[in-house]
């Protein structure tokens, strides 16, 4: 996604679409670590209030990250299937990025990252 966003003029659905599964698959492995599931449902949205259930029982206070991954899958039908082209994957990179960042910062001892790939 990093090498797209590069020429994001080019790539942008690319980019955008690739921003918002990461974000999804990010937030799976998330509840898969502290609650053995992942969202089960295709309804995208049922994920993010999991994560917000979740948080709370995690007493997460900064819930930052869960308005960024609201914001991106509120937006993947657009980016998806939108008869015309979305025009904003430079926000779409934006909110992905924060989303991870908050993730990596709050969920640190569940998502670990190897320095060795």
């Amino acid at each position: 996604m990093r090498l797209l966003a590069d020429d994001l003029r080019a790539y942008d659905a690319a980019v955008a679409l690739l921003a918002v599964h990461g974000a999804i698959a990010l937030n799976d492995a998330i509840l898969i670590a502290l609650t053995r599931r992942r969202s089960s449902s295709e309804a995208h949205d049922r994920a993010v209030r999991e994560l917000e259930r979740t948080c709370k029982q995690m007493r997460v206070v900064n819930k930052s990250g869960i308005h960024h991954l609201g914001w991106l899958i509120a937006n993947k039908t657009a980016i998806s299937y939108a008869d015309k082209r979305f025009g904003r994957a430079d926000e779409t990179l934006a909110h992905a990025e924060r989303f991870s960042t908050w993730a990596y910062n709050n969920f640190k001892e569940v998502l670990r990252v190897q320095a060795d790939t």
